[in-house]
């Protein structure tokens, strides 16, 4: 007869073990949770880094109106705005511009507090017919709409082969065989530069100020995204050539925000970066990555806490995975490829493109570099905030390059 024996059992676990069985499964469990709580974060900051940074948003169709003018007299304009946003002009003494149906102008002085949100400035018509009491309008840092508002000059619309179609350009003509090529800013227009045109103009540069794929009248790229140079510096090279076959021996280039790091990408990789004599900056955008992570300290979690550096990497290599950044490519720091004197403006107050990254350009290159830190200035403001100051240090560096000097800094 068979006999069947229950196994013996083993050793009772002491409560000390029991305890740290207890704490272990519960501190794989919090583990395991974090992990999956980090990559939903991560997911989702990734997409805003696409919507943000990365994403061409559709062109504007009409300009935003967003002041009313309530007076106008004795050179002076008193503005409404018609809602919360963009007030910075009523609240500073910057120069911006002001546009209206009918007519342009530029406002400048200090502002002076009206009622119900009221501010009165200097207006100075630069084009069509002074705006009556009840006009909308908008303001605008870019101050003008094209170079003969702004430097009083003709131009030209040409085009250029560019991105698989063709680029549109302004070209205003000069006397000098060194020519100045202008690349705006991620979703800005041809208007942005306009500020540094001015300088290049009184000197005799003939300027080519350039528009690149994803433009309004530009071919979009396959991709429906900026990429910070990597692709746009072959538009940069075209624009050059252009200017190149019609008469320039030389170039300055000058690049706003991500036009900078276009120029940057141009001087790395282009064949035609020898035509260069010098390159004028504003707050140029040299690393990708350290304009998230500084948008990252803007943002913060539920409760008001701060973004922690592990979710900002996070969502930076999801953001290359899912969208194809070249997180290396986007970052031109050291900057190897500079190799001319350069200038470059950047506002101190500037919460888009870190001021530590101009910072460090000079450090790499004192003697060819020199940088103009200006108080209180946002992205790509230091013309609005200091428009005389900014125009004589361009116009001195232009006047020193153009003779083929290396020691334009300082």
């Amino acid at each position: 007869m068979a006999v069947s024996t229950a196994p013996a059992p083993g050793p009772a676990l002491s409560p000390r073990r029991r305890r740290l069985r207890r704490a272990t499964v519960a501190i794989v469990a919090v583990l395991l949770l974090a992990g999956v709580l980090l990559a939903a974060a991560g997911w989702y900051y990734a997409g805003q880094i696409d919507a943000e940074a990365l994403t061409v948003a559709p062109p504007p169709g009409t300009p935003h109106r967003n002041v009313t003018v309530i007076a106008l007299a004795g050179g002076r304009v008193t503005l409404r705005p018609t809602g919360d946003d963009d007030a910075h002009a009523f609240d500073t003494s910057d120069v911006y511009g002001l546009q209206w149906s009918g007519g342009a102008g530029v406002l400048t002085g200090p502002p002076q507090p009206g009622a119900h949100g009221s501010s009165t400035r200097v207006l100075q018509v630069v084009s069509g017919t002074a705006p009556a009491p009840g006009t909308t309008a908008s303001t605008s840092r870019y101050v003008w709409t094209d170079p003969t508002e702004a430097a009083g000059v003709p131009y030209q619309t040409v085009h250029y082969t560019c991105a698989g179609g063709s680029c549109p350009a302004w070209y205003v003509p000069g006397g000098s065989s060194t020519w100045m090529v202008m690349v705006h800013g991620k979703g800005a227009t041809r208007e942005e530069p306009l500020r540094a045109m001015v300088a290049a103009v009184r000197a005799g540069l003939p300027v080519l100020d350039i528009s690149y794929r994803n433009d309004r009248g530009a071919p979009r790229d396959p991709s429906g995204r900026y990429a910070y140079g990597t692709t746009e510096w072959h538009d940069l090279e075209s624009a050059v050539r252009f200017a190149k076959d019609h008469g320039a021996q030389h170039v300055v280039l000058f690049g706003s925000s991500m036009g900078g790091s276009i120029v940057a990408a141009f001087l790395e990789h282009s064949r035609l970066a020898g035509l260069v004599r010098g390159v004028v900056l504003d707050a140029p955008a040299l690393s990708l990555r350290a304009a998230v992570d500084l948008g990252a300290e803007d943002r913060s979690l539920p409760l008001g806490l701060p973004i922690p550096r592990v979710l900002t990497s996070t969502a930076e290599w999801m953001a290359g995975w899912r969208f194809g950044v070249d997180w290396s490519a986007t970052d031109h720091l050291p900057a190897t490829w500079l190799h001319v004197p350069a200038l470059v403006f950047h506002g101190v107050a500037d919460r888009t493109v870190p001021i530590a990254t101009s910072d460090a350009l000079h450090a790499a290159h004192p003697s060819l570099v020199e940088e103009v830190r200006v108080p209180g200035a946002d992205h790509v403001e230091s013309w609005n905030a200091a428009p005389t100051a900014y125009q004589t240090r361009e116009a001195t560096f232009l006047s020193c390059v153009t003779t083929g000097a290396r020691a334009c800094a300082g």
